[in-house]
């Protein structure tokens, strides 16, 4: 479903109230209602000079920079940090060692609490011992999933306790659970997925939960979408050079991937919600061919980038 970077300029309004818990349970799933913002106005930047307010299309310039607007809260809390797992990020492979990865991991420590971080009604509170959500048996252990409105669903994974029954219906900022590492989690975190479609129980269908997730305070984020004429997308290594301030010189480098094959449902083939604001070189080769483009990321802003391949 190719929603995303529409729901960040859209925004969602979501569900209802809520009460505790009960394990091994599921619902039958109903349609839930609309609701939409007006859209946020955005800008056409130069990276070395001034932001001229206009539409701003990213399709015929360099880039467009357009306020963030947050569909969930953390997840971890108010007052948790966003601290997303680098290693093993939405799309990534470990370079071809492990299979694609269809959330995040949110970094955190056993037994923290897990908050609802939007309006919703839970449809599955319990063990993942069978074959319904994943391809495995017992793959994300303790599981939650929470029903939200157009079709989004949020998953929880590893959990060491659940706190919710099925049914329930969850307020903003209600505990469900705690931080845990069951399943075939390494070690305690969060793994917190985004999946769509109207009963939230195909693997392969899910978005980036980076870009609707909070920014950290004073980061931007990037998306890119690479357009190709059969539009399959290939997992290609990128570079980020972040120049020091009113140079041209590199001060730090970042070295990415975009989403692999199976990842044609997202519109983006790139997303990261955690960098300084600055000015960057964006770097990777296709098809024997190196492309290149400079970019610039504000605090509470994503830099959207397009880049036409063969």
């Amino acid at each position: 479903m190719k929603r995303i970077l529409m729901a960040i300029t859209t925004g969602l309004l979501l569900l209802s109230s809520c009460q505790p818990a009960n394990l091994e349970e599921s619902l039958t799933l109903e349609p839930m209602s609309l609701s939409t913002q007006t859209p946020v106005e955005t800008s056409v930047p130069n990276p070395t000079a001034t932001v001229t307010l206009a539409a701003c299309d990213p399709n015929t310039t360099d880039f467009c920079l357009v306020d963030w607007n947050t569909t969930f809260q953390n997840p971890l809390g108010p007052h948790a940090p966003i601290a997303i797992a680098r290693s093993y990020p939405y799309g990534s492979t470990e370079n071809g060692t492990r299979d694609p990865h269809r959330g995040v991991d949110l970094e955190s420590k056993e037994g923290d609490p897990v908050f609802a971080p939007a309006v919703g009604v839970v449809v599955f509170a319990g063990r993942d011992r069978k074959r319904v959500y994943t391809p495995w048996d017992d793959y994300y252990g303790n599981l939650i999933i929470i029903q939200h409105e157009n079709g989004l669903f949020t998953l929880y994974g590893h959990l060491s306790q659940i706190l919710v029954s099925v049914g329930d219906h969850l307020n903003i900022g209600e505990v469900i659970a705690a931080v845990g590492h069951t399943g075939v989690a390494i070690g305690s975190h969060l793994h917190f997925e985004l999946r769509t479609g109207s009963v939230g129980v195909d693997f392969f269908s899910t978005e980036n939960p980076e870009l609707l997730l909070p920014l950290g305070e004073g980061k931007g984020a990037i998306s890119i979408t690479l357009k190709t004429a059969n539009n399959v997308k290939i997992e290609r290594n990128l570079v980020f050079y972040r120049y020091a301030p009113g140079t041209n010189k590199s001060e730090k480098k970042y070295y990415l991937s975009t989403y692999p094959r199976d990842f044609e449902h997202n519109m983006e083939d790139f997303a990261v919600s955690d960098l300084p604001p600055g000015r960057y070189r964006i770097a990777f080769s296709d098809s024997g061919e190196i492309h290149e483009r400079v970019v610039v990321v504000e605090s509470g802003k994503l830099t959207q980038v397009v880049f036409q391949l063969k």
